[in-house]
């Protein structure tokens, strides 16, 4: 007979920019929800505290204390690690007695690095969800953790680390209980509250190898390899999200998080078939552009989707395939780009700036590639060279890797070929020089377009360009108008809601390229 347990996961959902903003609404964990949905299954109670901002000691050990914790589990994320590292010492001087695992990428990629940090007695490695059952069972049942369990790593009284072998990844998703949405505060997480949307998660894993990905890496924590990336069936995915609607009838739309939801062609076609027979909301997802086709984009118009973002990353053929192992071509992504808009179909782009090796001059091929694709809005990351990725590697056999670096540095490399003021530069003013170029593809052809290109080119690689300046002041205005956007979609909502809705209107009304 299993003894009920209170299980609390605490889930640290924030930036170092935004640590101490208490106003913005939190983001959905796919995760949370389904380990929470299947512990709550197995007779045990779940609570979650999600932080959306540091507080202090203070304020978190009251928080934490008011749950009555029989045992707790920390999300972290790499970005998260030093504020969840503080909040592990809280909880280790003044409960030392409740057991405390962790979980999520960091810990699953990087187990020896957290396993060892103070308050941490446990990681749990992979998918969590039998195996965290597994664990909080045993906790039940004999008041101690078990030594040991599959898929964690355990430090012992004595200090010894059991390193226990990985269970196999869960192959069939249906079997899986729906994510528990009742754990967060659903109806006014932040994609919903500012646009009555619903985050939504249907598949699990990718089958590339994208080198400054975390998902290739988590793949490779497993024995067998083979059909990592899995989907719910069809119809138990439009089943979860008639459930989301059941539950929240306010949804408008619905954003698909998964790494790529075109990646299986015959899914693909059967699940949009059902969606538009009893789903019918808009909906936005992520797509590998080089597995669209007409035919695929056709189907996307016609089943309601409005704007899909894709991994461009950057805009060098040559160095994305020796860097990132993304093999395409920029005519064949520029050509899809263009079917897309003339679609209907809003076109987000990631990139990512400040990569090894990268230089002023390929970032300048990024952003020109953004402006011949005639992308609507670009999502720009600084890298990020996660543990155990192959471009961490590259980065660190260059040198490239200093680890006097402030964590909080949103510039992590320091390149002699690419200064620390100069990627800054780019990151903000990326979209600024993106819409110049755009301009002159839509103006010019021939030669008269590689003159007019030429003189932004020389401008922006000149020596006498105040960069670093410029970057500092972009800086400051982005941030500000990041500031104005949460006050508004805070306190004004239908505001907010109404601008980014015509945002998107003329976005669409635009696309005929």
């Amino acid at each position: 007979m299993i003894d009920s347990k209170r299980v609390l996961f605490i889930y640290p959902d924030f930036l170092e920019e935004t640590k101490f903003v208490k106003t913005i609404p939190g983001n959905y964990s796919e995760g949370l929800a389904s380990l929470s949905a299947v512990l709550k299954e197995g007779g045990h109670h779940v609570d979650l505290y999600h932080l959306t901002y540091m507080p202090d000691r203070a304020e978190f050990l009251a928080k934490v204390k008011g749950y009555a914790p029989d045992i707790i589990g920390i999300s972290i994320r790499t970005s998260a690690l030093p504020y969840a590292m503080e909040m592990a010492e809280w909880l280790d001087d003044e409960m030392p007695e409740i057991y405390v695992w962790a979980g999520m990428y960091h810990p699953s990629l990087a187990p020896e690095e957290v396993i060892i940090l103070r308050g941490i007695d446990a990681v749990c490695i992979g998918e969590g969800e039998s195996v965290c059952l597994d664990f909080v069972n045993y906790y039940s049942q004999h008041g101690t953790l078990d030594l040991n369990a599959e898929s964690f790593w355990i430090m012992d009284s004595d200090g010894e680390i059991h390193k226990n072998p990985i269970r196999p990844f869960i192959t069939d998703l249906d079997s899986l209980p729906f994510p528990d949405l009742d754990i967060f505060d659903y109806c006014n997480l932040r994609s919903n509250a500012q646009q009555n949307t619903a985050e939504v998660i249907v598949s699990r894993g990718c089958i590339f190898s994208c080198t400054y990905c975390a998902n290739a890496q988590l793949r490779n924590i497993y024995p067998s390899k083979t059909n990592y990336a899995r989907f719910r069936s069809p119809e138990n995915a439009i089943l979860l999200l008639e459930r989301i609607l059941e539950k929240d009838p306010s949804i408008e739309y619905f954003s698909f998080n998964d790494a790529i939801l075109n990646v299986y062609k015959d899914w693909f076609y059967e699940f949009t078939a059902l969606y538009k027979e009893r789903i019918k909301k808009q909906y936005v997802c992520n797509l590998r552009i080089d597995l669209l086709d007409e035919q695929m984009i056709k189907e996307l118009a016609e089943s309601g989707c409005y704007l899909v973002t894709i991994g461009l990353e950057n805009g060098n053929e040559e160095y994305r395939r020796k860097y990132l192992q993304r093999v395409m071509k920029n005519d064949h992504i520029v050509e899809v780009s263009h079917m897309l808009k003339s679609a209907g179909i809003i076109v987000n782009a990631y990139n990512i700036i400040g990569l090894p090796h990268e230089t002023l001059e390929l970032s300048l091929e990024t952003i020109k590639l953004n402006a011949q694709m005639h992308t609507d809005n670009v999502i720009i990351s600084m890298f990020t060279p996660y543990p155990t990725t192959k471009l961490r590697d590259i980065a660190e056999e260059a040198g490239f890797i200093d680890p006097s670096i402030d964590p909080n540095d949103p510039v992590k490399l320091r390149m002699p070929g690419y200064s620390r003021s100069d990627i800054l530069y780019i990151r903000y003013s990326f979209d600024k020089l993106m819409r110049q170029y755009q301009k002159l593809y839509k103006t010019y052809t021939g030669e008269k377009l590689e003159q007019e290109i030429e003189k932004i080119d020389r401008r922006v690689l000149g020596e006498r360009h105040p960069r670093a300046l410029i970057g500092a002041v972009r800086n400051k205005k982005h941030w500000g108008i990041v500031y104005i956007k949460r006050v508004a979609s805070q306190y004004l909502p239908s505001v907010y809601k109404m601008l980014r809705r015509k945002r998107d209107e003329k976005a669409a009304k635009n696309n005929s390229v």
